[in-house]
């Protein structure tokens, strides 16, 4: 260990102990009533706990002190309270000590350990590497969430399925690479389609107009329906399609694009859909998008809103004809694989010339002498005059681009001895080639972030901002400026922030950041329950999602204040969104900007069907669970488990009659009343919000009560009336709120907080450590930066790249 560390360590001793004997009164004064060695209320014993801050765990214990006093959770307040001088005089000595022990303790081990990838960062760094686009992380088993984010590296752990995972997933990523032709490139008109599976849509009511395909249903999904040529190959595809409505009272009709997959195909009539289009009855309307699809999956085109087939065939086997809504199909292409610039991978392209180079494909019946079989591929291959000098000149190549930091002679070595050994035993060229690249793509020096303690060279700061933003591995322009001192500079990682921000890449950073804050990943966990939201239909878990996708989308690129996640005074609609919000009818499915007023009680991301359904359970609301989620995801508070010998019901609640009484009895028991006076408020802000994010004045039924309810945006659809939903409560300390509204505005009273949770947040995800007591001083910095612009979302990034933690391990 260097003498400089030792020297650290021995005077933050000599500190802690020192400090020990003037707080240990205050602990006995005001703490020893509840956890003495007799008592240890919830497990803890401050009378045998020991002031050894040097040890993680003990330091953490006294954190947790630290904040409870802090935030005046401590002692109870049914117990005697300390002066406000002692408990200023108790923090204030405890305060220094437990971050000096903290910058201690990441001296010798770093704010975390390595970390691994996780397996969206495997994924998408190969599929970069290789210049492919498949699915990879499916091999690999869920990785653990700590503080939050997957990326935590103490969370990150290795297992003998995970060393699997990588084989396989190496193994289908390299025969990806070096696989030529099975393109599609399909341009059909609509007759052409039509005339593929004429007896089928026929069957299920379709019909021609010249060159025009009319579809009348939605066919029978997943066995009758509009698919594309499956896909021979993994990669991105671009889909064209023309289409106009008909008989839809004016009203735009959605056109949806999903994939299908015949090996897991999604139940009923429930495609998986990736995107829709409204189409118009004037005039037809040509759209483009792309999706990734993997090998043998297929484009779904269908009419969200056309009549079930069922029904048309019925009417055409009694003779009668539709006269109701259809849609014209007049054109429909498919294109793909597509290489990075958009032009199709139908021969030797980036993924080939990165593993070899110029050289030479032949047929593998004739680098192997063997008659190739009939009906099966004959695959091109590499073929080299000068194996071995070819294989050390390709792998040391390789190696640069899959290990962006200087890589050792020894290192390098390694691989080329192996491949060598290999192509010595007989092993074919290009097999023993791409068993090279497979060591690589499963070695710890490829998949593990390795960085030591103290500030980072300029190479990891490099890995740090590509796999924040990117989720991937330095590009060359980015292991240019590393190696150039570029971002030994504030400006310099500043210029490189920015690059990164305004590639699409940064698209996966939107997308991975959001899923994991905002649990928005398990949108789908749930379903709204059928009979008491019958009128939700599917399509409104997707517009929820999207609505919030965009909204983040919007705040980093305009660099809109973060404040705006708490209110906004504009947000993201569809048909569907906004009869749930009860905002001003807009027609079509495809989501558009919209103002809010305070009002509408919307705006902000609280209020965001996303948020309110990931925080339900399909049928029922849970004031402690939205509470608990908005105090941790919002606010930056988490609030500690319950003791174990606090049951969620205690006898004494039984024969209440509402959810507030239940808790109000609840918070009876001292244990529970500092933690539910935290997570109350904003569980009981969000009450007047059912399961989907609809507002409520009462509670549904699935049985009758004697009263019912017309919901006249969604059909004067009719539901039981319940119990009526008490609005308001009262915040942590004794300010009112009536509504939501109200409570987002006591919110906004203290702006620093917001934006230090999202930026704990951040930072957090950025470095793969959650915060400790040493950065504690550090947020307040990066948030006074970003205060400077508004509090700006993209300001609050660029301050977090700058900060110490961000550049130290």
């Amino acid at each position: 260990m260097p003498l400089r560390i030792l020297f650290i360590l021995a005077a933050v001793l000599n500190a802690a102990q020192h400090a020990h004997a003037e707080l240990r009164e205050f602990v006995e004064e005001y703490c020893f009533q509840c956890h003495d060695s007799a008592s240890h209320k919830a497990g803890l014993d401050l009378e045998a706990l020991p002031f050894a801050l040097v040890d993680k765990k003990n330091a953490l214990t006294w954190e947790s002190i630290f904040d409870r006093v802090a935030n005046h959770e401590m002692p109870p307040k049914s117990k005697r309270q300390p002066t406000d001088n002692q408990r200023d005089t108790f923090l204030n000595r405890l305060k220094p000590t437990l971050r000096n022990a903290s910058l201690s303790r990441q001296a010798v081990d770093g704010r975390g350990p390595s970390r691994r990838m996780t397996r969206t960062e495997y994924e998408t760094t190969v599929n970069d590497l290789l210049h492919i686009r498949t699915d990879l992380r499916s091999f690999f088993p869920d990785d653990a969430v700590t503080s939050g984010f997957d990326k935590v590296g103490e969370g990150l752990t290795l297992s003998a399925a995970h060393f699997t995972a990588y084989q396989n997933a190496a193994e289908k990523a390299l025969s990806l690479a070096i696989e030529r032709g099975n393109v599609i490139n399909e341009d059909e008109d609509g007759a052409a389609i039509f005339n593929r599976a004429k007896d089928t849509y026929t069957v299920w009511g379709g019909w021609l107009e010249g060159n025009a395909m009319i579809l009348p249903s939605r066919l029978l999904y997943p066995n009758r329906s509009l698919y594309t040529t499956p896909a021979q190959r993994s990669g991105r595809y671009r889909v064209t399609l023309t289409a106009q409505a008909r008989n839809n009272n004016g009203r735009p009709m959605p056109v949806a694009v999903g994939i299908h997959d015949f090996r897991a195909p999604k139940p009923g009539d429930a495609p998986d859909t990736q995107a829709w289009f409204d189409v118009t009855e004037d005039q037809p309307r040509t759209v483009t998008t792309e999706l990734e699809l993997d090998a043998r999956q297929q484009v779904h085109i269908f009419g969200p809103t056309l009549e079930n087939g069922l029904k048309i065939n019925r009417m055409k086997q009694n003779g009668e004809t539709w006269t109701g809504r259809v849609l014209i199909l007049t054109r429909l292409k498919i294109e793909g694989p597509l290489r990075a610039d958009g032009s199709l991978d139908d021969g030797p392209g980036a993924a080939y010339k990165t593993l070899f180079d110029e050289l030479e494909a032949q047929p593998l019946s004739k680098i192997t002498g063997m008659p190739a079989i009939r009906g099966k591929p004959d695959p091109l291959l590499p073929v080299s005059t000068a194996p071995k000098e070819d294989a050390a000149r390709l792998l040391k190549r390789f190696i640069s681009q899959a290990i962006p930091r200087p890589v050792t002679d020894d290192l390098l070595g390694d691989f080329i001895t192996l491949t060598h050994r290999a192509i010595d035993n007989g092993v074919p060229f290009h097999r023993a080639m791409l068993d090279g690249y497979k060591a690589i793509l499963c070695s710890p020096h490829f998949f593990v972030l390795t960085e030591p303690p103290g500030p980072l060279d300029n190479h990891a700061i490099a890995r740090r901002l590509s796999h924040f933003i990117w989720n991937t591995a330095p590009d060359d322009a980015l292991v240019k400026a590393a190696a150039t001192g570029k971002l030994t500079t504030p400006e310099g990682r500043a210029a490189e922030l920015e690059r990164l921000l305004n590639d699409p890449r940064s698209k996966r950073f939107e997308q991975t950041f959001v899923d994991q804050w905002l649990d928005l990943k398990n949108i789908n966990a749930t379903t709204p329950d059928g009979v008491l939201y019958a009128e939700i239909p599917p399509v409104m878990t997707l517009s929820a999602e999207q609505e919030t996708r965009r909204f983040f989308h919007d705040l980093l690129a305009e660099n809109r204040s973060t404040l705006e996640c708490i209110q906004s005074d504009w947000t993201y609609v569809n048909e569907w969104l906004a009869s749930l919000y009860n905002l001003p009818e807009v027609q079509g499915y495809e989501l558009r900007k919209v103002p809010v007023t305070l009002e509408s009680r919307r705006g902000g991301l609280l209020t965001q069907a996303s948020v309110l359904k990931v925080t339900a359970d399909g049928a029922k609301t849970s004031p402690i669970l939205r509470g608990k989620w908005v105090n941790e995801r919002i606010l930056g508070i988490v609030p500690p488990d319950p003791p174990d010998d606090i049951p969620k019901i205690e006898p004494d609640i039984r024969g209440t009659t509402t959810i507030r009484e239940q808790l109000a009895r609840h918070r009876d028991t001292p244990a529970c009343m500092s933690c539910h006076s935290i997570i109350d408020p904003p569980g009981f802000a969000l009450e007047t919000f059912d399961v989907i994010g609809g507002w409520r004045d009462f509670y549904r039924m699935p049985k009758f009560t004697g009263s019912f309810v017309t919901l006249t945006r969604f059909n004067n659809r009719r539901v039981h009336r319940g119990p009526a939903v008490e609005p308001g409560y009262t915040m942590p300390d004794g300010r009112a709120f009536a509504d939501i509204t109200e409570y987002k505005a006591l919110l906004l009273n203290d702006k620093e907080r917001i934006v230090s949770a999202l930026a704990s947040k951040l930072l957090t995800y950025a470095t793969g450590a959650p915060i400790q007591f040493a950065d504690r001083e550090d947020i307040p910095a990066i948030v006074t930066e970003a205060s400077k612009d508004n509090f700006g979302l993209r300001t609050l990034l660029h301050a977090i790249i700058q900060s110490r933690p961000f550049l130290q391990k």
